[in-house]
């Protein structure tokens, strides 16, 4: 039985270790000090948001699939 779960972790390996690489990477973005000031309140106060934003000649694909057009 021993033997199975031994031989079923090795299996799991490559992925553990790819996981393990990207949640450091995760983790350091995270970890990163902001370059805005939350607490500072010299900046402009916006009263009224309406939230209408438009985007034009935006696209967007990713670099594995080239010829898949996402945006």
């Amino acid at each position: 039985m021993a033997a199975v779960a031994i031989s079923q972790s090795g299996f799991m390996a490559p992925g553990a270790s790819k996981a393990k690489s990207s949640a450091a990477s995760i983790l350091a973005i995270l970890d990163q000090k902001s370059k805005i000031d939350t607490s500072d309140e010299s900046g402009m106060t916006l009263e009224d948001v309406k939230g209408e934003i438009e985007f034009h000649n935006v696209a967007f694909k990713y670099p594995t699939r080239p010829d898949v057009h996402i945006f």
